[in-house]
């Protein structure tokens, strides 16, 4: 692209529709992607109004797992979680990238002894921020052996939820990169253990695999992968996988409405999400900078 485009949609005071809100984050995302404006899909999908932060991992000087042939897992799931926010857009959800483009985000948070966990706390702190209803964050794999392959979701021991969400999305993404070990695991890691809301670390492949590195570097299996991220978000706020820590309400009277039945069902209201840079007074849906 011969110049740099700086998008910016900003939410003044006043209220704005959700329909006006959904158009403004849309025509972002299109410019943010380099993609066609689609279509604004109708109210009723399962992630409509939903506020999802995706969060590429690495960014800046940590270019995460890399072979030393110019492969960088920075760049890589840049890419995915652009696509995955792209068709959260469409089905007018509120998709929140904790990046836009190589950089890194210690800067937001101060309070961390050293620039590794100030990076991963201002990951977290957008989640919390913009009272998300869910925090997937995206990464690419690497081992010695050449021969492992596939996707694995990993969950926090926080939140239940965190793990209904992991076993939506790996049963979404298991036929496109299967993993022949346990596809889903609880991780020991900062942005799981600080999270309040339901969070996942999804390690889309392996770039120590030769087949899967040049699978991982195509815009169509990258698509593939972001579509199947964002089915397992659809599945997660559908209400499938219970986890057995969640239990069944009671079967209501006859008569008695059922509990979030269609009785119960009401319109969420808009949510304001307000800038992540301390350095920003006004309200910001969504910042984004393609170059």
């Amino acid at each position: 692209m011969a110049g740099r485009v700086l998008v910016v949609v900003v939410v003044v005071r006043r209220a704005v529709t959700s329909v006006a809100l959904g158009a403004l984050l849309l025509a972002a995302l299109a410019a943010l992607t380099g993609k066609a404006l689609p279509v604004i899909a109708l109210p009723g999908s399962a992630v409509t109004g939903k506020v999802i932060v995706i969060d590429p991992g690495h960014g800046g000087i940590d270019p995460g797992s890399h072979n030393g042939e110019g492969t960088m897992e920075k760049e890589i799931v840049l890419e995915v979680a652009k696509d995955i926010c792209y068709l959260l857009g469409r089905a007018r959800a509120v998709p929140i990238l904790t990046r836009h483009g190589d950089w890194e985000m210690s800067p937001i948070i101060e309070h961390e002894s050293t620039r590794h966990r100030r990076d991963l706390a201002a990951r977290i702190h957008i989640a919390h921020r913009t009272s998300a209803d869910a925090f997937v964050s995206i990464h690419v794999n690497k081992v010695r052996s050449s021969s492992a392959r596939g996707a694995i979701v990993f969950y926090g021991r926080n939140n239940p939820e965190s793990k209904r969400l992991a076993t939506c999305i790996h049963s979404a993404i298991r036929d496109i990169a299967p993993h022949q070990g346990m596809p889903v695991l609880e991780g020991d890691y900062y942005v799981l253990n600080a999270a309040k809301v339901p969070a996942v670390i999804v390690e889309v492949g392996f770039i120590s695999n030769p087949d899967e590195k040049e699978l991982l570097l195509a815009p169509s299996y990258r698509g593939q992968l972001a579509e199947a991220v964002f089915a397992g978000l659809v599945l997660f706020f559908e209400g499938s996988g219970v986890t057995p820590e969640r239990k069944a309400p009671p079967s209501p009277e006859k008569g008695e409405p059922v509990p979030g039945g269609p009785q119960a069902q009401s319109v969420a209201p808009t949510r304001h999400v307000r800038s992540v840079c301390p350095h920003r007074a006004w309200r910001v849906a969504l910042l984004t900078r393609c170059l």
